[in-house]
């Protein structure tokens, strides 16, 4: 019986002693593989490592190997994190890894040097400096060159000038265009010839006023006589001619039967009744009208 508990005790220590030796076997085997990488090929650089040593570090596989090339170069092993190693992988390695000179930072390109200006040519000193008028130069006769010779005054401003001519005054220079500050410098410079007063207009030959017309009377219109006039032939027998102005009609046989300057035929009877009455027997004179 006591030999019987004896073998059970034994065996249960024999289990106990090996499921702790399975336990340890990983960590075993990690600080086994960190030794060997330490005692075979002493740190590993991050920054100039091979994929292969990477891998030989506890905790970095290919995957993490790749990330840690890729993330170059780098400062500290703590920069690692930046290129998703994990703080428990880092923290293992970082006695067993080293950061070479490289791992500074490649300096930034320099920005390429804009290209100098071209220097502006110099002005040759025949040209910044004019030579001063021998005398006043005269605004409405001078030349463009002594013109030019005005300071302030160019090519152009000179033919502006030329083109304004006459002048009375130095002032007058404003209507060709050369700025204020201009005729100011060159105001006692310039002199103004008498040419420059335009002449005067001649003054219009006095236009004779028109004679009025002789006045002419209108030519008396004498009346026409009942002879000269041709009768209107009424469009039925029997009508009589009604003049509308005097309000009286005439029989065929009338003199001014048909011929009064307004009229028109009617029926006795239409006569009548529309308030005309009979010429005078015997009464038709030539002033009829």
């Amino acid at each position: 019986m006591f030999s019987f508990h004896r073998d059970r005790v034994r065996s249960m220590s024999f289990l106990a002693l090996s499921a702790l030796l399975l336990l340890a076997l990983p960590g075993t085997a990690v600080a086994a593989k960190a030794k060997a990488a330490a005692t075979t090929a002493g740190p590993v650089d991050l920054n100039s490592a091979t994929q292969k040593q990477l891998e030989d570090l506890p905790g970095v596989g290919a995957a993490t190997a790749k990330k840690i090339i890729a993330g170059r170069p780098y400062s500290s092993v703590q920069d690692l994190s930046k290129a998703g190693v994990s703080a428990k992988t880092i923290s293992t390695i970082t006695p067993l890894v080293t950061v070479g000179a490289g791992s500074a930072a490649p300096a930034a390109p320099a920005a390429p040097k804009a290209p100098a200006a071209p220097a502006a040519p110099a002005k040759s000193t025949s040209s910044s400096k004019k030579t001063a008028p021998a005398g006043p130069v005269d605004l409405n006769t001078g030349s463009q060159k002594d013109l030019e010779s005005l300071p302030g005054v160019g090519a152009a401003t000179a033919k502006k000038i030329i083109a304004g001519r006459p002048y009375t005054s130095a002032q007058d220079l404003s209507r060709a265009g050369v700025p204020a500050k201009t005729i100011a410098t060159i105001t006692p410079m310039v002199t103004v010839s008498a040419a420059a007063a335009p002449a005067p207009a001649p003054a219009p030959a006095p236009v004779p006023a028109p004679r009025p017309a002789p006045a002419t009377r209108p030519a008396a219109t004498s009346p026409a006589s009942p002879g000269s006039i041709v009768a209107q032939v009424p469009p039925s027998p029997g009508m009589v001619w009604v003049n509308l102005e005097t309000k009286i009609f005439h029989r065929q046989g009338d003199i001014w039967y048909g011929k009064t300057k307004k009229g028109q035929f009617m029926t006795e009877a239409d006569a009548l009744k529309a308030g005309y009455r009979e010429a005078k027997k015997g009464a038709a004179k030539a002033k009829q009208p």
